[in-house]
């Protein structure tokens, strides 16, 4: 990368926020071991106008699944776990819905997502109390799988969960304590976190934001997945990511000494399965395969190893290509936001001596807008099915109760004045009535539909909710 792409960069890095409705963000670009490039831009904090530094604390989302990838690549050197030796082995616990994934299932199968489960994400958002065991151990084996084991890439949070409780169970050590004594402390780094404190007193963390519909940034309240923290709970800095990265461009070595057998270590980066995250595509970059929390792609022809990750609030992309021995870490505080990924591959063409060939923001940005676009639509299309005058089959107070399911937890219907409302997990909606004895509630991202049942006493006896679009409705049995 010449002297001249890096002093551009950071015009093309602010006109890119602009467009892109980025409060701030957060860039490090490490080549040979060095880092070459460390910026902060925009804002930490837009109502007290708090400009962002290297210093401010962002999440890394999804991107954590890298560092828990790597934890079990290190028992794996330990002789402590085979990754292709099933799970039941080391925690006979271990139960999926689908009786051949709970046998055969393997480290391997949860890392690159081929277990058959979907996402099933509402099924832990919010559930701010429910403990990694109580996860891996009661939860999941009520959430059905919508496809056959190792049949494909389903992306899947549950499973990194199962994997830090794997690594508790064989350490004896929490997930979070294995990390910071195999991991962060031998890269040297030191300020982290794995919990976003809400309200945050010390100032040290930037705040998180998602555009509203007029496109003005509201603050977010962090999301609590401690639960599920090895699939997505590292906050960090951009200066200490940029030392995962020299990490992994070293071949997963802290100061010439190797953290992992170099030959597991490789392991980490053979793609496995095909994958697809997002709906659309480039022809100059091509999807090779999932491996064990990175994803494997073709780059104008060069390999990229990289993974995004996002929470409420918050996007985060690492990325390097081994060959070239370059690497990009991205941090930001905009929710869903593909400014990383495309800034990724503009300092990708920087080095490769392609730029201005594409104008991968714009591609980027339109590609989401569309897909932001079909998915309000499909997520308000219930309240077109309205059919009027056709009243509930029974009085307001006869729906209050408690209803539940093994996987998902309790919720509990309330009468609030003329209305029904409901609470899952800490979150309080109001449910309105659409139909019959179906009514709608708004959750996280948009509408969603409930529909109560009838049994054969007359009496309401379940209600049904489709949390996962690829599996029937989950169906809550009411607590009598």
């Amino acid at each position: 990368m010449s002297n001249d792409i890096l002093k551009g960069l950071d015009k093309t890095i602010r006109d890119a926020m602009s467009d892109m409705n980025v409060p701030g963000a957060q860039v490090a670009i490490i080549k040979d071991g060095a880092v070459i490039y460390s910026e902060a831009f925009g804002y930490a904090n837009l109502e007290q106008n708090i400009p962002m530094t290297q210093d401010h604390l962002l999440p890394i989302g999804s991107s954590t699944k890298s560092f828990t990838a790597a934890a079990a690549a290190i028992l794996v050197s330990e002789g402590k776990l085979d990754l292709d030796t099933p799970i039941r082995t080391y925690m006979p616990e271990f139960e999926l819905f689908d009786p051949v994934a709970t046998m055969q299932a393997t480290t391997r199968d949860l890392l690159c997502h081929r277990t058959g489960l979907p996402r099933h994400e509402f099924m832990w958002v919010h559930w701010d109390d429910l403990s990694r065991e109580d996860l891996a151990v009661n939860r999941i084996r009520h959430l059905k799988n919508n496809i056959p084991f190792r049949s494909g890439f389903q992306y899947q949070n549950h499973m990194y969960g199962v994997i830090g409780y794997l690594i508790e169970k064989i350490s004896g050590q929490t997930w979070e304590q294995f990390v910071e004594e195999k991991l962060l402390a031998p890269l040297g780094m030191r300020d982290y976190s794995f919990r976003i404190p809400y309200p945050d007193p010390s100032g040290k963390y930037a705040r998180l934001y998602t555009p509203n519909e007029d496109g003005v940034n509201e603050e977010n309240v962090p999301l609590v997945i401690d639960a599920m923290g090895p699939a997505g709970s590292i906050n960090t800095t951009i200066n200490e990511l940029a030392k995962w990265i020299v990490f992994n461009l070293s071949g997963g070595k802290a100061e010439d000494h190797p953290l992992i057998d170099s030959a597991i270590f490789q392991e980490l980066f053979k793609p496995i399965i095909s994958y697809q995250i997002l709906p659309f595509d480039f022809p100059e970059r091509v999807r090779v395969g999932y491996a064990l929390g990175w994803t494997v792609d073709s780059f104008r022809g060069h390999k990229v190893v990289d993974h995004g990750g996002n929470v409420n609030g918050g996007s985060a992309l690492i990325s390097f290509m081994p060959d070239e021995n370059i690497g990009i870490a991205i941090l930001t505080n905009a929710n869903s936001n593909l400014f990383g990924t495309a800034l990724s591959m503009e300092v990708y063409d920087g080095h490769l001596r392609c730029q201005g060939q594409n104008n991968w923001f714009s591609l980027y940005q339109d590609g989401m807008n569309a897909l932001v676009t079909t998915m309000k639509g499909q997520l308000h299309a219930i309240y077109d099915t309205k059919i009027d005058n056709k009243p509930c089959s029974h009085a307001l107070e006869e729906y209050r109760g408690t209803y539940t399911h093994s996987g998902y937890g309790d919720i509990y219907i309330t009468v609030q004045g003329d209305a029904l409302h409901m609470d899952y997990h800490g979150h309080s909606m109001d449910v309105k009535h659409l139909h019959y004895d179906i009514f709608t509630f708004e959750l996280l991202s948009g509408p969603l539909p409930l529909s109560f049942a009838t049994g054969f006493d007359g009496r309401i006896n379940s209600l049904s909710i489709p949390f996962e679009g690829t599996v029937e409705p989950i169906q809550f049995i009411k607590k009598q």
